[in-house]
């Protein structure tokens, strides 16, 4: 249950961050008079707090808006960080350890250390 809930909220904040990022390229297209593409690229540089300069906006309601977007963006992009890499460690991690677990009992039958807990465990693995 815990799994279903954790995959619909990071779903839920990947479907915020992608409305975030077309508000506020919209919102920037029009408010400072950017193209599209210039307005991801500073929507980029942003949220993963790079911050080249070389664009910025001019307009007092863009510079509030800026401040806004820096606060929820970077927040949305961490948290998303957060989630995947703990699915990474609970499902990938999980799988790795257990095929390692498997190569060191290999080895330890080679080398003629295994017990017949672990023979069996090898067959059950097969």
């Amino acid at each position: 249950m815990l799994q279903i809930k954790e995959n619909k909220n990071i779903i839920i904040a990947f479907i915020i961050f992608f409305l975030l990022y077309v508000v506020s390229a919209v919102f920037y297209h029009y408010e400072e008079g950017w193209g599209y593409v210039d307005a991801a690229y500073f929507i980029t540089a942003t949220v993963t707090t790079i911050g080249y300069g070389d664009i910025t906006p001019h307009t007092e309601l863009g510079k509030i808006y800026t401040i806004v977007l820096a606060f929820t963006g970077i927040s949305l992009a961490f948290y998303i960080i957060a989630t995947l890499a703990g699915f990474r460690e609970r499902i990938i991690d999980t799988h790795i350890e257990k095929r390692l677990s498997i190569i060191r009992d290999i080895a330890k039958l080679k080398r003629g250390e295994i017990r017949e807990d672990i023979k069996e465990k090898l067959r059950r693995n097969k």
